[in-house]
């Protein structure tokens, strides 16, 4: 799913994450009566409430006790000086509390999921091992979940979920639907209202798929497009037989109403000539011009769907796309896209840069624009294959237009590091609050540094943006974990 800045919009929702009374009755954590009694994690990262935003890194390739693939995490706090690496904590299964023992390939701390569970102010952390085999009740189970809990000290105990209360990793969302003011929680195939009892029975349902039968679900986001108060859903998908380099169109941005009897039937947003807009494989939402309104921001890193080189940059499958918000919904008559020749944006664009296989939208200046991140990460300069960059593409009153942009790397004055052949820097970025002035601060994953054992790099923001003074990296050595083929920095919880 996607995290990013704590901007209003990404405010928007991450709130709905910490507004988690329905997660509390669904883990049985608290009565529901309790829950809703209890204050809400202002920050959504925040796990030891100082409201610094801290960073989670989940690294399941990674070798722990000899077993491969039976992964960790790790967590640094924010302090007023951002990330403070002096207070970082790794968790595996093999630490004290932690429910299971490492095995090869359970991959635990893959996609964690940040979120108040028993709200009471502190975000808590889910960390998955999908590949785990455990026994519950005399029969065989794949897949755990176990929540590590916030408080005042940060990450402390630790509960095993049982079976049928297990998040969904990848697509599960949370928002008011409806408008009731109680939290909902969307799913692939519909949506269960809230209030919640307390064994996890919902009000009602509503079975609104997000996508087509054929289609396969690549990602989902939720937020105010139209700005009315209730929250709505957007989905990108594309044909479950999809294969690269097919013809036509294949990826699509799909737009999920929400109004107060719930999300209306899923709309594939086609453009001004009737043409879906296509969207790539990772969506956030953010209001990038201001208005108080979510708009849509995806990344479309794919070859165009031809056999032939085009000639206009923009067919390349390498862009940013835009979609703004409006009173009446999204403003698909003109999506907006963004690349590496559009006028202000550094670069050039070439097919397989991958410009905008990840992405972040936040504020990094302050100004009350959501500025948009776009990874880069097998960007060719000086020489080296696959380096990686990360585009940072301000935000304005007309939205995004890629004036001002500014693209940073290992070789940028005052970044930790030298760009190597395919380090793939920026193949996952986020934005965190880590200093709580209000501005976004840069996080980048480079999971090809160190011949695949990764690293992850923290900028400051300061009010002309992010800023490398200060910047730092680290990685396995930091985190005294075993380097081979971890893969850190490949994803962060959103």
């Amino acid at each position: 799913m996607n995290v990013s800045a704590p901007s209003a919009s990404q405010g928007t929702r991450r709130a709905v994450v910490a507004a988690i009374a329905l997660i509390t009755a669904m883990c049985g954590a608290l009565p529901v009566a309790q829950a809703q009694a209890q204050p809400k994690a202002e920050a959504p990262h925040d796990f030891n409430g100082d409201g610094y935003e801290d960073l989670a890194v989940g690294v399941p390739y990674a070798t722990v006790g000899g077993k491969k693939a039976a992964g960790y995490f790790a967590v640094v706090y924010g302090s007023a000086k951002g990330l403070d690496l002096a207070t970082r904590k790794v968790y595996s299964q093999a630490s004290p509390g932690v429910p299971g023992s490492p095995e090869a390939d359970d991959r635990f701390g893959d996609h964690l999921i940040p979120v108040d569970l028993d709200a009471d102010g502190y975000t808590d952390l889910v960390a998955p091992a999908p590949g785990e085999h455990w026994t519950s009740g005399g029969e065989a189970q794949l897949r755990s979940q176990t929540v590590l809990w916030g408080s005042a000290t940060g990450l402390s105990g630790a509960t095993l979920l049982p079976p049928g209360r297990l998040l969904d990793t990848h697509s599960t969302l949370l928002g008011d639907f409806d408008g009731d003011g109680h939290t909902d929680l969307a799913m692939p195939g519909g949506v269960r209202f809230g209030p919640f009892t307390r064994d996890g029975v919902p009000a009602r349902t509503q079975e609104i798929p997000a996508y087509d039968a054929d289609d396969s679900v690549l990602d989902m986001a939720a937020g105010d497009v139209d700005g009315d108060g209730i929250t709505d859903l957007v989905s990108l998908t594309r044909p479950a037989d999809w294969e690269p380099g097919g013809q036509g169109s294949s990826h699509r941005l799909n737009y999920l109403h929400g109004t107060r009897e719930g999300l209306t039937p899923l709309t594939a947003l086609r453009d001004a000539r009737g043409a879906w807009i296509e969207g790539g494989n990772d969506i956030e939402l953010g209001d990038v011009n201001g208005d108080g309104r979510d708009d849509i921001v995806f990344g479309r890193p794919y070859p165009a769907n031809s056999d032939e080189e085009p000639n206009d940059p923009s067919q390349y499958g390498d862009r940013v796309g835009v979609v703004l918000g409006t009173a009446q919904g999204p403003k698909t008559g003109d999506p907006r896209m963004l690349h590496q020749d559009t006028p202000g944006v550094p670069g050039v664009g070439e097919s397989g840069d991958l410009f905008g296989a990840s992405l972040a939208v936040g504020d990094v200046d302050g100004d009350g624009y959501a500025d948009i991140v776009a990874g880069i990460p097998l960007e060719d300069f000086a020489g080296v294959q696959d380096a990686g960059t990360v585009a940072v593409i301000p935000g304005g009153a007309s939205g995004p237009t890629g004036a001002g942009s500014k693209v940073f790397s290992q070789n940028t004055a005052g970044v930790p590091g030298t760009a190597e052949r395919r380090d793939r820097f920026g193949e996952a970025v986020t934005l965190l609050d880590t200093d709580h002035d209000g501005r976004a601060d840069l996080i980048v994953g480079a999971p090809g540094e160190n011949t695949e054992a990764g690293s992850v790099w923290a900028f400051r923001s300061t009010a002309a943006g992010v800023a490398t003074t200060g910047s730092l990296s680290f990685g396995a050595q930091t985190f005294g974990t075993n380097p081979d083929s971890a893969r850190l920095g490949a994803d962060f919880p959103h």
